[in-house]
């Protein structure tokens, strides 16, 4: 049996024993779950222990390589654009998707007036002024510790710029270019031995979110849960059908391919602690040049995140029909751009500012009442799987994409 099908048996198996005992007659078996449950914590911080210098040394040596290359700018341009176009086109589809759902079952217009007040610290989006701030570490080495992934990657792309500027003989090389690959290459062997334990992680991660989540939710959350999880299936198909109508690869393969990084991700909810598997699947399983796949996969886990706009498009609107507001064209246009401008520059803050930070311009622009944010954090953990395994799904499709187009300019 390989890592893949232990992975989804271990992801079957864990949401199957976390809903039995859920029931009141397993108590005792309930205890001894969540005496191990910490041990799945464990395995995902270990995985995770790995990933900035990880990212870190094949962010800054896949920028050098490329520039090197004679390539970088038509990689990086190629990349951006593809975010772009991807994420806009998401926007475009959960709106059409969101607002025919809410069209078909209609929340009422006073669902919100209940709705006990929050304080408002609690429901205080960052500024925009701080999340691109943000963006650019004014201490790498802090920013790295505090697992703020983003500007990290900031740093490294601009060291990778320096590194390729570095003056050197003729035909040869920067030593700090081998320093990194040296280093990248270590801590895939470390990821390895971590990874070993992945079906056990994945088992007990799953196993706890069957066990506490739960389902009695309102209307109005039901249908959010909903929706993110049939936006999420609608760009996972969108992501196949790009990838067929380019000829980017041959779909099934592909499919089959990626198959190891969406059952990473789908266990763990992490499109961090996928970075491993996804650099894997591009360099061995879809042989995407290794200077495209160094770069565009950690670039796309910090900034391209389609399955956050995916859901946080249904977010904002949901809340707006729910307090009795109606969108018009206009302001569907600029909220669903306030979800993509969002999704990108909150990349750099760490902790639950991420989720206001996704959610909040939105609702402010449309007017929705802040107060439901905590119901949506309360309950976002239902759809994460999906939302992630999407995310994913698109961060593989994008990379393959890339590297498609840059084989047929260089080709033409």
């Amino acid at each position: 049996m390989n890592r893949t099908h232990a992975i989804f048996i271990a992801l079957v198996a864990g949401l199957l024993l976390g809903l039995a005992l859920r029931s009141d007659g397993f108590h005792t078996l309930r205890m001894a779950l969540e005496a191990v449950l910490p041990l799945g914590q464990l395995w995902v911080r270990a995985l995770q222990m790995t990933l900035v210098p990880l990212i870190f040394a094949m962010v800054s040596h896949g920028v050098a390589q490329a520039v090197a290359g004679g390539r970088g700018g038509r990689l990086i341009g190629t990349a951006g654009a593809v975010f772009a176009l991807m994420l806009v086109q998401t926007a475009i589809i959960a709106t059409i998707i969101t607002e025919t759902a809410l069209h078909i079952w209609p929340l009422a217009p006073d669902t919100l007036s209940g709705l006990a007040p929050v304080s408002a610290a609690s429901t205080t989006a960052p500024a925009f002024a701080d999340q691109v701030m943000a963006l650019v570490p004014d201490n790498p080495v802090a920013a790295a510790a505090q697992g703020q992934i983003f500007p990290m990657v900031v740093f490294a792309i601009l060291l990778g710029l320096a590194i390729s500027r570095l003056p050197t003989c003729e035909g040869e090389k920067p030593r700090l270019l081998d320093m990194l690959a040296e280093l990248a290459r270590a801590m895939m062997i470390m990821v390895d031995w971590v990874l070993l334990a992945a079906p056990l992680g994945i088992f007990l991660l799953v196993a706890g979110m069957a066990l506490h989540a739960g389902l009695a939710v309102a209307h109005m959350l039901i249908l959010f849960v909903g929706l993110c999880v049939v936006n999420s299936l609608a760009m996972l198909a969108i992501c196949y059908g790009l990838v067929m109508a380019v000829r980017a690869h041959p779909v099934g393969r592909f499919a089959a391919a990626i198959a190891p990084a969406q059952a990473m991700a789908a266990g763990t909810s992490s499109s961090m602690a996928t970075t491993p598997v996804m650099l894997e699947v591009a360099l061995r399983r879809l042989r995407l040049p290794e200077d495209v796949a160094q770069m565009v996969i950690p670039v796309a886990v910090s900034i391209f995140r389609v399955g956050t706009v995916a859901n946080a498009v249904p977010a904002v609107l949901v809340a707006a029909h729910a307090a009795g507001i109606e969108p018009s064209l206009a302001q569907l246009v600029l909220a669903g751009a306030a979800v993509v401008l969002a999704s990108v520059s909150a990349a750099g803050l760490p902790g639950a500012a991420v989720i206001y930070a996704f959610y909040a311009p939105g609702l402010q622009l449309l007017g929705a009442p802040m107060a439901v944010m905590p119901l949506y954090i309360a309950v976002i953990a239902l759809p994460d799987p999906i939302i992630t395994l999407t995310t994913v799904s698109a961060d593989m499709t994008a990379v393959t994409l890339v590297a498609r187009w840059l084989e047929r300019r260089k080709g033409g």
